[in-house]
């Protein structure tokens, strides 16, 4: 998280008990699949908060480099991947399904360029009082549609999906994006994650929902 190893790590606990709370209430694999996101953004959060230790006490230096890349990893490469699987996962209309899963091959093919831009170019980290600055030398990385690459999988799927609550969850996604890019744009990597970690407590809303669809149309078909 972009303010302190402490709020770092409370975040995290938090984002644990919403996707544990979230796993329980699931009845299905693709609903465990994307209750997972919460407890996912709490694996990203706990690495900030390794990162600030890090930088701000020699004791934990070693923990530096294996916590900047395990936050990068999920950051860069595993968001576009994970959020088209979920989307398409639980969506119900096949049209939808269909436009999904092109979004889905956008976000593997995202991943595969973050990923191959993680070996291949160096990342450096810069700290302020309160943020974490994240220096990517990657190729295009100061181009217009950098961004572009990565937010088509990461964000627009929610706006497909079929699910009101999957929507709101977009648009809870893109008003953290445009916050962080105009107000913390310097840290955006640090503090859109943050956000985004705080957006993904929707899940276990959208979980509710869908779990009480499946429920009222159990009753229906029973009579």
């Amino acid at each position: 998280m972009c303010f302190s190893a402490s709020a770092s790590f409370i975040s995290a606990s938090v984002l644990v008990t919403i996707g544990t709370v979230s796993m329980a209430k699931t009845r299905t694999a693709p609903q465990k699949i994307l209750a997972g996101m919460p407890l996912l953004f709490a694996v990203q959060q706990m690495c900030e908060g390794f990162i600030w230790l890090s930088l701000n006490d020699p004791v934990y230096l070693a923990l530096l480099t294996p916590s900047m890349y395990a936050f990068l990893i999920m950051a860069q490469v595993g968001w576009p991947l994970f959020i088209p699987l979920c989307v398409l996962l639980v969506e119900k209309d096949s049209g939808r399904k269909k436009l999904l899963g092109y979004f889905l091959v956008s976000g593997i093919l995202t991943g595969i360029y973050f990923t191959w831009c993680l070996i291949r170019f160096d990342a450096h980290i810069a700290i302020s009082p309160f943020h974490i600055q994240y220096a990517l030398d990657f190729p295009l990385s100061k181009r217009w549609f950098y961004g572009i690459i990565y937010f088509i999988p990461a964000m627009i799927p929610t706006f497909i999906s079929s699910i009101r609550r999957m929507n709101i969850l977009g648009a809870l996604l893109l008003c953290s994006y445009l916050i962080s890019r105009f107000c913390y744009n310097d840290y955006i990597v640090s503090v859109w994650c943050f956000f985004g970690a705080l957006s993904s407590m929707m899940a276990l809303f959208i979980i509710l929902q869908l779990v009480k669809k499946e429920k009222e149309a159990s009753v229906i078909n029973n009579y």
